[in-house]
């Protein structure tokens, strides 16, 4: 709140004089003004509309203090920055936006795309239209991003127009495996091998993409087909490498490993492909071995690049040197996941001794601000386990709301008394339900379900297992994963009839709470 002092025009007088009078015994009528950030917004738009962007992006500027997440005034300062030509500073808004906040708003990726032809980065440029492109190929920008695209490659002279209609349907299929959606992906590369046999890449690709669904079948019986045309493909080798550690088929894997061990690559982006295979299957000092000679010939070094070097560094003992690389992954911002979705994350955070490693704690202490409210409760109950007990003190006295608040208040009393709480205990019981808390971090949802069931439990409920098997079950049912009841209650070790009863009142909650997030 900003308070203005209102003086009488007759008392308006100079600054000396004002001080010597200043024991006078009239007094100052105090006007209070709240000036919160719509205040700020508004004032902001009111110079761009007349043109003024300088003092717009001052006042956008100050409302985004008050809500550094509103996507609405990033996407507006964005904007204003962007005919400012502070192009670096509107990509880092945008990829805020959709990185971060709001992945369905994939209109940014086109406006990242003109900042970046406007700084003269083509490549970039054509990163983001050909992402932009993917997502969106019916978007409201089509027609502007086809003629910035044309416009980038005719610029860029890359490729012949007849290569550069195959190269362009691969990178739609990067993009698309880098998303996840792998069904696509696959639509992309069998289209790219059916015009160019020969183009390994895509058939490498493929395997990955077929991995990922599970069709691991198809996925090794591509990439042994690699490997026939070429068995000295790096990227084949890798990737083999990696399927043989998932499955666990640990004889396959020496195999594979052994082969590796005798290749010395000389291209940096195979250097950086074989560091990253090592890292993958836990072997850190051949990792960073080959992670720094990447970097040393010039590899591309985006934010995962370096996370595997920090993490590289970290296991063989080089604390100092992963701090360095740690502080260049930005929590992965220029990436469209998650961090805790990134499954060397999710490694990192369960291997033995996880609790005591600085990048662990980093992400624990910055995600429990954050707004998504899922993860700042696997981040609570993770503190909890780890006894991280300054971080859950500072949440408990300034959380960002009060659901979050309340929640760390009541793990410090725990924690003070040895006595456990209800609600606690239940998700305690969901986590071992799921897999363990490393499985439960991949479907944050059941924190969101959690705090429903936590909401409305009574202090004195003591039927734990009923409550955790219903929540398992809805989940499952919800995400089209269904499962009888009665399995269900035999591994929570709840009668079905309790089940069934929590069931249907878990069920009334969810409801209640959807329909008020709809309105």
């Amino acid at each position: 709140m900003i308070y203005l002092t209102q003086y009488d025009e007759k008392d308006a007088r100079g600054l000396n004089d004002f001080m010597e009078e200043r024991d006078c015994t009239k007094k100052a009528r105090v006007i209070a003004f709240h000036c919160d950030s719509d205040f700020f917004y508004q004032k902001g738009m009111a110079f761009f509309q007349k043109g003024d962007l300088e003092r717009a992006s001052k006042y956008l500027d100050r409302a985004i203090k008050f809500k550094p997440n509103e996507v609405e005034y990033l996407c507006q300062q964005a904007e204003i920055l962007s005919e400012l030509e502070h192009y670096e500073s509107s990509i880092r808004l945008l990829k805020k936006v959709v990185y971060e906040l709001d992945s369905k708003l994939t209109d940014c990726y086109f406006f990242i795309a003109n900042n970046y032809a406007y700084l003269g980065e083509f490549e970039e440029a054509l990163d983001g239209i050909q992402t932009y492109l993917t997502l969106e190929p019916n978007g409201t920008f089509k027609r502007e991003a086809q003629e910035l695209y044309q416009m980038l490659t005719s610029e860029m002279k890359e490729l012949e127009e007849e290569e550069s209609e195959y190269v362009t349907v691969h990178e739609r299929g990067r993009l698309a495996l880098e998303h996840g959606h792998f069904d696509e992906a696959i639509h992309f590369f069998k289209q790219v091998i059916e015009d160019e046999p020969d183009f390994l890449a895509a058939q490498n690709n493929l395997s990955i993409a077929y991995f990922s669904l599970e069709e691991t079948g198809y996925a090794l019986e591509t990439v042994n087909r690699v490997l026939e045309k070429d068995p000295g493909n790096i990227h084949a080798l890798c990737n083999l490498a990696t399927f043989y550690y998932q499955l666990e088929n640990e004889k396959d894997l020496q195999s594979v490993v052994d082969r590796l061990d005798l290749i010395f690559p000389l291209y940096a982006e195979h250097c950086g492909k074989l560091g990253s295979t090592y890292l993958f299957i836990g072997d850190y000092q051949k990792a960073y071995r080959w992670l720094r000679i990447a970097e040393k010939r010039g590899a591309h070094q985006d934010q995962v690049f370096h996370f595997w070097m920090a993490l590289s560094a970290y296991h063989c003992g080089n604390e100092e040197g992963a701090k360095q690389s740690w502080r260049r992954v930005g929590y992965f911002s220029d990436k469209p996941f998650h961090p805790f979705k990134y499954s060397k994350i999710q490694d990192m955070m369960f291997e033995p001794g996880a609790g005591e490693n600085f990048m662990v704690k980093d992400l624990i202490n910055k995600e429990v601000w954050e707004d998504m409210k899922a993860f700042q409760i696997f981040s609570l109950f993770y503190a909890e386990r780890n006894q991280y007990r300054t971080l859950i003190q500072d949440v408990a006295k300034s959380g960002t709301n009060v659901e979050i608040i309340r929640i760390a208040r009541r793990m410090l009393h725990e924690m003070d008394t040895g006595k456990r709480d209800l609600g606690i205990q239940i998700m305690s019981e969901v986590e071992k339900l799921a897999g363990g808390p490393k499985e439960t971090m991949k479907h944050p949802e059941l924190y969101s379900f959690w705090s429903v069931v936590d909401s409305f439990a009574q202090d004195d409920e003591t039927d734990i297992s009923g409550w955790a098997a219903a929540l398992i079950y809805l989940w499952k049912k919800e995400f089209d994963e269904p499962v009888a009841q009665k399995t269900i209650a035999t591994q929570a070790g709840t009668t079905l009839y309790r089940l069934r009863k929590h069931i249907q009142e878990l069920s009334v909650a969810l409801e209640k709470q959807w329909e008020d997030h709809s309105q």
